[in-house]
């Protein structure tokens, strides 16, 4: 049985009329109808962060949003269209928190502790509407589709940075990039999840120094400032 009744996603009270349909599809064609768009958007995540996706209705986004049904299908034909919308928001956003210059100075193990600390502070504030994407997406292709893209996204940077270490000379040059990215991927994501969407309480900083640690060991860097083995110069250099 289907959630709450009709599509595998939800249920709707009313569907949009043809005008509704044409206008949604054409875009809001001014400022205010933008505005108005963004308003939903808005308010339809913090419907779902507060019921979840399964509890939350069309008619819980409308009043939140404080705007009519018939505004609501003028924009969004259905509530799942509206979580596609807040769930590829968030996964942008995330992408986007996850791309920042290289410190200057900074050695091989700061590196990699600036770019987990990113994760963690582009996962803490999505966490609850990715716990979501994670459970939509078990009987919805698109949500799965959209929850890996962000996991094989940061899979990819992490793989690029693993090469740069090892031209470089810090990391290993037998470890295989791709792969271990994967790996140290699939554990700090978990580790959010656990932490951030479960609830479980950690220490920030320990988290972080753990992270660390078993990340560059994995890749064998050393420590800030010293000569990797077999390498001449400084590490950090």
């Amino acid at each position: 049985m289907s959630p709450r009744g009709g599509s595998p996603m939800g249920r709707v009270v009313s569907g949009p009329s043809a005008t509704q349909r044409e206008r949604r599809d054409a875009g809001p064609a001014t400022t205010k109808g933008r505005q108005r768009r963004t308003e939903i958007l808005a308010a339809a995540r913090r419907v779902f962060e507060e019921r979840g996706f399964v509890e939350t209705r069309v008619a819980d986004i409308v009043a939140a949003a404080q705007v009519a049904q018939g505004t609501f299908y003028t924009y969004f034909d259905s509530k799942d269209a509206v979580f596609a919308e807040v769930a590829q928001s968030v996964i942008d956003d995330m992408l986007a928190g996850l791309h920042a210059p290289r410190r200057p100075g900074a050695g091989p193990r700061q590196r990699v502790r600036d770019g987990l600390q990113r994760f963690i502070d582009a996962f803490r504030p999505n966490a609850v509407i990715i716990g979501l994407i994670e459970q939509v997406g078990t009987f919805t292709p698109e949500m799965r589709r959209l929850r890996l893209a962000l996991r094989e996204s940061f899979v990819a940077m992490s793989a690029r940075g693993i090469v740069r270490m090892q031209t470089e000379g810090h990391a290993d040059p037998d470890v295989d990039p791709l792969m271990t990215a994967e790996v140290l991927g699939a554990m700090v994501d978990q580790t959010c999840y656990v932490w951030f969407s479960l609830g479980k309480e950690f220490d920030a900083t320990e988290v972080l120094d753990s992270l660390s640690l078993v990340w560059s060991r994995a890749i064998g860097l050393p420590e800030d400032g010293e000569t990797p083995a077999g390498e001449p110069g400084d590490a950090a250099t």
